[in-house]
This record gives structure tokens, C-alpha cells and sequence, in this order.
């Protein structure tokens, strides 16, 4: 990957709006990682990000579940950052990575687990940009309920944020994630 074009800032050089701003990222991811420290390129922007960030995790879906929106969304983006990250967060969260993975590689999960069902809807949704027609929407509520179908629109939308926000500034992935599948070194 060529050099990253929005930097990353020095968290001993920021102005007091961004050391406040990166004061709430660290009391939420633990340390900001490159994306946080990027971000803070725009003080409100990132604690607006964060605040969506954390409603997004209190909004009832399982941790499976998020991460196969942010699979999928980073797979059809193509952002080089975000497979990485979400990649360490499922790891970190217990979850199996082989079904991720294939996720990762652009598969189609077939069958009716929920997984497959909810990587369906969201490609479908991305397509018509949330326009389903009353026949999809109602099989859509079949197996979602309203504040799913919600939190699932909230996931598509931070994802698109984190990847196009990574794919502009070229954010250079953290040493700590894991840039391959497991085992595949």
C-alpha cells in the first residue's frame, strides 16, 4: 500500500480539542489505533463517531452478527483497514473465523442460518440503498425485528463511514492486527 494520505497524529502533539476528543476514544477502545488517531485530524467528527460507535454495540445484535455486516460491508468496499480490524475484533470476541473469512473473500453464504440470512439482506440493502420492495421487507421481518432492521442500518452506515474514511486517507493498517487469516502464514 502506498503511504498514508490523511495522517496520523502524534497523541503528544494535539490541540486541546484533540486530546479531549482522543481522551474519549481511549476510554472506549481501550487506544486509538491508527483510524482513531486519523480521525482526530477532526476533533467532532470522532467523538460524533464514537458516540455511534457505542450505541451501535447497545443496540441489540449479537456480536456475530456485527461483525458479519462489517465483514461484508469491508469485503464489497474493499477496505484494506477495516478486514484487519474486524478480523482482530472477532478474535478477540471468541468468535469463528471461518465463516467470516469467507466473508471476507467475497463469498455468498448460502442457506437459511441466520448469518447467511442477514449478509443476504444487508448486500440487498446496500443495492437498493434500503429501498426493498413490501415482498423483501416483509421476509426481512420474518426473521429481523424493527430494532434489528434498525441496528443493522446503523451498522451499514458505520461501516461505510470506516471504509470510505479509510480508503481516502490510506490509513496504514495497526502492527497488532492481523493483516491474513489464520493460518495462512
Amino acid at each position: 500500500m502506498t503511504e498514508q494520505r490523511i495522517p496520523a497524529l502524534d497523541p503528544e502533539n494535539l490541540t486541546d480539542d484533540q486530546s479531549d476528543a482522543l481522551a474519549r476514544i481511549n476510554s472506549i477502545w481501550g487506544k486509538p489505533g491508527n483510524i482513531g488517531l486519523t480521525m482526530l485530524n477532526n476533533p467532532e467528527v470522532a467523538r460524533g463517531f464514537m458516540g455511534f460507535w457505542q450505541a451501535i454495540q447497545r443496540a441489540g445484535m449479537s456480536p456475530m452478527d456485527h461483525e458479519v455486516i462489517c465483514f461484508e460491508m469491508a469485503a464489497q468496499n474493499g477496505c484494506h483497514y477495516c478486514i484487519p480490524a474486524h478480523r482482530f475484533s472477532a478474535t478477540r470476541r471468541g468468535l469463528d473465523l471461518t465463516l467470516l473469512e469467507r466473508i471476507a473473500a467475497g463469498e455468498a453464504l448460502e442457506g437459511d442460518a441466520r448469518p447467511a440470512v442477514l449478509q443476504r439482506l444487508v448486500r440487498r440493502m446496500v443495492a437498493v440503498r434500503g429501498g426493498l420492495d413490501d415482498a423483501e421487507f416483509a421476509a426481512a421481518r420474518e426473521r429481523f425485528s424493527e430494532a434489528e432492521l434498525i441496528a443493522i442500518v446503523a451498522d451499514i452506515a458505520h461501516c461505510m463511514f470506516t471504509n470510505i474514511f479509510n480508503r481516502l486517507a490510506r490509513t496504514e493498517i495497526d502492527s497488532h492486527l492481523p493483516a491474513e487469516p489464520a493460518g495462512s502464514g
